[in-house]
């Protein structure tokens, strides 16, 4: 007799299990402590544990009489299968290089807007990147084992087998796993797609669910800035500024701002603050924000059928007023065996959403067309926001100020972007399997999407309520218009597949896959606007008169035709062996260079299954792999679909001393141009250590892309006629890189626990280049985009630090440059390079995380950053050398400039040199931080005390996001990349969420 005890990964006890001495008919299943007690009979020596929802585990017994074990739920037991390209494979025989992710209820418990955020941190080699906490445009950006080219170097998203769905439109409680294919071999079945790697997210089923299970799921969570600008909100305080600035160069009398006015605000903005504001910006454009999810989902099956239904809401309230968005979701997957060997199904998923916002970037537009998109510099203290009583919105006021100084608040309230989104995506499959090992299946996808947005702002004008009149500045003019933007389009694809799997002789594993697929993109844009709307309040474009109106539109197309194949061999479960190879066809390209072979061979080892190696290793290596890939991949996303392609414009000729309007080609075509390759080698090895609660995967890789799409040069005879001067292959670009995933689990008796680390170093290189290189960030033999800069010796203290200095025009105040060559001028011969920084990403990633769980309860953290990079903390709010009105001054500017007063001044003096504002080390920060990205404590109520009321489970969970960060960068945020004028903050975040199962 055997007797024991079966919990779930939780330390719950599982009722209902079954467990059976393997191959007898009989067994027991345990009671709701989760016991059981079982006699032997017929001679086995393994028990087998079965559970709905759970994997499947054989114990051998061997003599013993109590066994208790863990069962591991599903999501969990996949971590043994891994999704990889048209396919999953088992983890022990993987031979690519592969990252998964579980998507489980500390995943879901998370206040996050998207799934690419919550892969901070998660996987080693994949870079994710958080710019802004903008409501609906704060998905992150993600980069696989470094920057593989100049030119689009984004993973390919694929969902369901769906290559390009948006990852940060899918519901995150409908992923069951995430899958990062990292080298060629992985990767290398999408082909010319997957150049910079492939993301493979699976959706949830209700596979291997005898029993319909309905889920609630519901997030609420407040929002707050990590770290914003501190503006100040003292007028006459900032005018004192001014007048400093001004003074370096300009006598007293001469001065903008009299000691007068600054006296008379100063006093008066006490008693009457609509004629003498002294407005807190930060305070009126901003606001608490919030994230609201809640997902409802059924799910159940049988052997013949099982389904997955879903419908979701998130709603974000922006930080920034009027910044707002709301999506909803709904997902219905269903799989149905028609016969024994015959299955089909459909995958059907559609969302909708709502966006409104002022600036594409919330306070910044990089637009150089939106004359508002940097003027957040120029928004004084001294302007009302808005007089309620009189509808006006308050302009300048001070003597001498320009009046073209700025009021954010008006732009945020009446020039707004309405903007609504459809989506809907649908999938077929059928598969046949006439004969033993071989499958044929089909499966067709349409992937739609519907976009309309539209402005209609509303006229205003700045108003001066000390004079009782209209400024010049005008923010939305009386003859306001309305403008709409649709953009419309779908995608297609077309699988056919063949695979083909057999055992031989027992120890020969074979299976193969043949693949012909073709992928159809159609897009189309519409734009149209009028001038002089009848009416403020009306959004529809007849609402406008016909005098002045415009309109726009166009459409394109692309195709792919696509070959793939693969070929696996396991011999003895310790050879492994895989070939992939793809050759794809793209419509961009001209015949003869249209097409493109991408091929790669992986071989691995399961050295631990060696009888020599495992009777030295067994007592503390349980399992050990060592595999190398090889391949080739492609890229065409730097090629425009119609680049290829003659283009003609309308032109003017002279024919018999007339002029005649006739057609001109624009552009030179090259031929010749064709696929970006990237070729990568991969060497790692997967351990196991102390019955597997020590786990690690390391991994090398060299990636070379060769022949990036690069413009090329033209004569200055030809240039004039023909522009832009066609593409060439001519870029070459290597990554180096290393990365690691550490782990530990284990439990002693109620309490588990486990940590993980992971970290990633990749360095980048140009080999090979389009163009002249002279002094610059970019060059041969280096980063791409390294830091060059000059070397500082710190601020001039006095005169005789000047004259000790080389000649470079500075002031006591003012920051020295050295002179490095030592030819007694400092030019651009004295800039510098540092090879070991980049400085639009870091070389270096790491994320650690942990758990502890005991009783129901539970709590988790996860710790990430970066390390490597190094930028300019120079940028339109931390300005010397502003100018001498309508600048918004922060406090910083007070306290920190140096002065004869303030020797110890973090910054150089105001209005010093010109050269106070150059890139010099001065300004240079190292953005190295580590931030406490989650943490979380959940409990999970036990099932005695929840089936009197006829819920399954309950989990009641409090997280925190971005909690804290450590750095010693001085601007915003270390993690946020491209416009250093971007002031939207990243968020930080306090939520409740609660799961339910019925």
């Amino acid at each position: 007799m055997v007797a024991g005890r079966v919990t779930d990964d939780k330390g719950s006890p599982l009722e209902g299990v079954s467990v059976q001495a393997k191959g007898t008919s009989g067994g027991v299943t345990t009671n709701n402590q989760g016991r059981y007690s079982l006699t032997l009979s017929g001679g086995s020596d393994t028990l087998v544990f079965s559970y709905v929802g759970f994997g499947t585990q054989e114990v051998a017994i061997g003599g013993r009489k109590s066994i208790d074990i863990s069962l591991l739920s599903d999501a969990k037991a996949l971590a043994d299968v891994v999704v990889v390209g048209y396919g999953k494979q088992k983890k022990v025989n993987l031979v690519g290089s592969v990252s998964a992710v579980n998507v489980d209820d500390k995943l879901t418990s998370r206040a996050l807007p998207n799934i690419s955020s919550g892969l901070e941190g998660l996987v080693p080699g994949l870079a994710v990147t958080q710019n802004s906490g903008m409501a609906g445009s704060n998905g992150a950006s993600l980069l696989i084992r470094g920057l593989g080219t100049v030119n689009n170097a984004s993973p390919l998203i694929v969902v369901d087998g769906m290559p390009d769905i948006d990852i940060n439109r899918i519901n995150i409680n409908d992923i069951e796993s995430v899958s990062v294919l990292k080298d060629a071999t992985s990767a290398s079945v999408y082909g010319s797609r997957a150049a910079n790697g492939v993301i493979l997210i699976t959706t949830r089923s209700g596979k291997n669910q005898r029993k319909t299970a309905i889920t609630f799921n519901s997030t609420t969570a407040l929002t707050k800035p990590t770290k914003g600008f501190d503006f100040l909100a003292n007028y006459p305080r900032a005018l004192t500024l001014e007048q400093r600035r001004a003074s370096t160069n300009t006598l007293p009398s001469n001065l903008l701002f009299k000691n007068g006015t600054i006296d008379q605000w100063l006093a008066l903005g006490m008693i009457d603050p609509v004629r003498y504001p002294n407005t807190d910006w930060w305070n009126i454009i901003m606001r608490d924000g919030s994230l609201q999810s809640y997902n409802i989902s059924a799910s159940g099956g049988d052997e013949k059928s099982n389904f997955f239904s879903s419908v979701g809401l998130k709603k974000e309230v922006g930080l920034q007023i009027n910044n707002d968005y709301k999506q909803y979701n709904a997902r219905f997957n269903f799989d149905y065996k028609l016969r024994s060997n015959m299955n089909t199904g459909v995958r059907f998923n559609a969302n909708t959403s709502t966006y409104t916002f002022a600036l594409a970037e919330g306070f910044t537009d990089s637009d150089p067309t939106n004359t508002a998109g940097f003027d957040m510099q120029y928004a004084i203290a001294g302007i009302l926001p808005y007089d309620p009583k009189t509808g006006y919105y308050g302009g300048v006021m001070a003597y001498g100020e320009d009046p073209q100084a700025y009021n954010p608040y008006t732009v945020y309230q009446n020039t707004l972007t309405h903007q609504n989104r459809q989506e809907a995506n649908g999938s077929m499959y059928y598969d046949w399997t006439p004969v033993k090992g071989l499958t044929a299946s089909v499966d067709y996808a349409v992937n739609y999407y519907n976009q309309f947005q539209y402005q209609a702002n509303t006229p205003n004008q700045a108003f001066n309520f000390q004079t009782n009149t209209f400024g010049s500045r005008v923010y939305v003019g009386p003859n306001a218009g309305i403008s709409n933007d649709t953009r419309t389009g779908y995608k297609t694809l077309f699988n056919g597949r063949l695979n083909y799997h057999t055992i031989f002789k027992k120890n020969h594993d074979i299976s193969a896959l043949l693949v012909y697929s073709e992928e159809y993109w159609y897009d189309r844009y519409q734009f149209s606007s009028r001038n002089d709307r009848l009416y403020p309040t009306l959004s529809e474009i007849d609402a406008a008169l016909t005098d002045i109106q415009s309109t726009g539109g166009n459409s394109s197309a692309e195709g792919l035709r696509s070959y793939v194949g693969r070929f696996n061999y396991t011999g003895f479960n310790k050879y492994l062996f895989e070939f992939d190879g793809r050759i794809d066809g793209s419509s961009k390209f001209l015949d003869g260079s249209r097409y493109g072979f991408f091929p790669s061979v992986a071989v691995g080892w399961k050295f631990t299954e060696e009888k020599f190696i495992n009777r030295f290793s067994e007592k503390f290596l349980n399992s050990g792999k060592l595999r190398v890939s090889y391949g080739s991949l492609g890229n065409n996303s730097g090629v425009g679909r119609y680049e290829q392609q003659q283009t003609l414009a309308a032109n003017s000729y002279i024919i018999a001393g007339s002029v005649a309007r006739g057609f001109v080609n624009t552009k030179l075509i090259n031929q010749f141009l064709t696929w970006e390759t990237t070729t990568v080698l991969n060497i790692g090895a997967d351990l196991s250590f102390l019955r597997n609660r020590l786990t690690a995967s390391i991994d090398y890789y060299d990636r070379l892309t060769t022949g990036m799409n690069r413009p090329s040069d033209l004569s200055l005879l030809i240039s004039g006629a023909y522009s832009p001067a066609p593409r060439k292959n001519i870029g070459d670009m290597r990554n180096r890189g290393i990365e690691g995933d550490f782990s530990w689990k284990d439990r002693v008796g109620k309490f588990s626990y486990g940590v993980s680390l992971n970290a990633s170093y990749n360095r980048t290189n140009l080999e090979k280049w389009n163009e002249f290189l002279t002094r610059g960030n970019i060059f041969l033999n280096m980063p791409y985009r390294f830091i060059y800069a000059y070397q500082d010796k710190g601020i001039a203290q006095t005169w005789q630090d000047v004259y000790n200095a080389t000649p470079q025009g500075a002031q006591p105040g003012d920051i020295l440059r050295e002179d490095l060559n030592g030819d007694g001028r400092i030019d651009g011969n004295d800039l510098k390079a540092f090879p070991n920084a980049q400085r639009d990403r870091p070389t270096t990633y790491f994320g650690l995380n942990g758990y502890v769980a005991w009783n129901g309860f539970d709590v988790a953290f996860l710790f990430q950053g970066s390390a490597g990079r190094k930028d300019f903390w120079i940028n339109a709010f931390n300005n010397v050398n502003f100018s001498t009105a309508r600048y918004a001054v922060t406090q910083a500017h007070w306290d920190n400039p140096w002065s004869v007063e303030n020797r110890n001044g973090l910054w150089p003096r105001l209005g010093g040199s010109g050269n106070n504002q150059a890139e010099t080390t001065f300004w240079l920060d190292d953005m190295t931080y580590l931030r406490l990205k989650n943490i979380q404590i959940g409990y999970n109520v036990p099932k005695s005390v929840l089936k009197h009321i006829g819920i399954n489970n309950l989990r009641i969970a409090g997280t925190a996001e971005n909690l804290a960060t450590f750095t010693s960068y001085r601007g915003l945020d270390p993690e946020k990349a491209g416009n250093n004028n971007n002031l939207y903050p990243i968020n930080k975040s306090y939520s409740i969420s609660v799961n339910m199962g019925f």
